[in-house]
C-alpha cells in the first residue's frame, strides 16, 4: 500500500469494517522501501476497538521500488513478529502468515518453527502460510496446525486448485488473493452482470465463492466504491443460469 492520503485510506477501511468486512489483510511487503510498516498502521488504527481480525505476514519486505526480499528464517521471524507487536500495541497478532514461501531460501520447516514457538509463547494466535505448494503444507503440518492459507486464486485462473482441495480435505480457510486477475476474460459474465445492473467483478467474486466452502476472498481497493461492490458479492444471488456462464467462460478461457 503506497502512502497516499491516510485520512482518505482510513475512511475506506473504515467503510469496508461498517460494512461488514470481518478480516483485514495487510503485509509489510505492500508498502514502500520509505514506509514500511504504513500499511499495519493503519489497520491497526481502523480496526482498534472493532473486533475485526487483523492478518499480517512476515519474512518478505521490500527492499526497493521494485524488489523485494524473502527470508523466513527463525530469525527473521521472531523480528517481523516483535514489530507487528509493537504497532498493533498488543500482546498477541491473531493470525500470522510466512509470507512468499516459495522464494525464501529457508525450508518451510524453518519458519514453521518459529512461528509454532511464538504461537506457544501467545505471542501468535494463528498461523497461517502465503505462496505454499501441497507438498509444504504437508511438510509445514508436520511441524503445527496450519490455520490459514493465502494463496493467488483467481475466478478465471483458479491457480491454486490442489492447494484448495487440500485446504477443503483439512477444513482449513484459504484466503484467495488477485481474485479478479484475467477478470476481462469472462464475457458471459460480464453480459449477465450486465443484465443484473451490477459489476462483472461482483459476479466473478461470487463465482468463487460459490466454489468452495472454505474460500475466502481479498480484495484489494483504493475507493470506497470497490470496497462495498466486493463485499456486496456475498450476498449476490447465484443460481444455475450464473453458474453455467461462469463454467463457459472457464472453457473460453481455457
Amino acid at each position: 500500500m503506497t502512502p497516499r492520503d491516510r485520512a482518505a485510506d482510513l475512511a475506506m477501511i473504515r467503510a469496508g469494517i461498517a460494512a461488514g468486512t470481518a478480516i483485514l489483510d495487510t503485509a509489510r511487503a505492500y508498502a514502500q522501501v520509505d514506509a514500511p510498516l504504513y500499511g499495519e498502521e493503519l489497520a491497526a488504527e481502523a480496526a482498534r476497538g472493532t473486533g475485526v481480525i487483523v492478518a499480517t505476514k512476515g519474512g518478505h519486505s521490500r527492499t526497493s521500488a521494485n524488489t523485494w526480499d524473502a527470508d523466513i528464517s527463525a530469525g527473521r521471524i521472531r523480528s517481523d513478529v516483535e514489530t507487528s507487536l509493537r504497532v498493533f500495541g498488543g500482546e498477541r497478532l491473531e493470525l500470522y502468515y510466512l509470507h512468499r514461501v516459495d522464494l525464501a531460501d529457508q525450508p518451510v520447516e524453518e519458519g514453521m518453527s518459529a512461528l509454532a514457538a511464538l504461537r506457544d509463547e501467545g505471542k501468535v494466535a494463528r498461523i497461517g502460510l502465503s505462496n505454499v505448494t501441497v507438498a509444504e503444507l504437508e511438510r509445514a503440518t508436520a511441524i503445527a496446525r496450519v490455520d490459514a492459507v493465502q494463496n493467488l486464486h483467481s475466478a478465471m485462473g483458479r491457480e491454486s486448485a490442489e492447494v484448495l482441495a487440500w485446504c477443503e480435505a483439512s477444513e482449513v480457510p484459504f484466503f484467495a488473493y488477485s481474485p479478479l486477475r484475467s477478470s476481462s476474460k469472462a464475457p458471459r459474465l460480464a453480459a449477465m452482470a450486465a443484465a443484473r445492473g451490477v459489476s462483472r467483478q461482483r459476479l466473478q467474486l461470487r463465482a468463487l465463492l460459490e466454489s468452495s466452502p472454505v474460500l475466502s476472498v481479498i480484495s484489494g481497493a483504493t475507493r470506497p466504491e470497490t470496497v462495498l461492490d466486493s463485499l456486496a458479492a456475498e450476498s449476490e444471488p447465484w443460481d444455475e443460469e450464473l453458474q453455467t456462464a461462469y463454467e463457459e467462460d472457464l472453457v473460453i478461457k481455457a
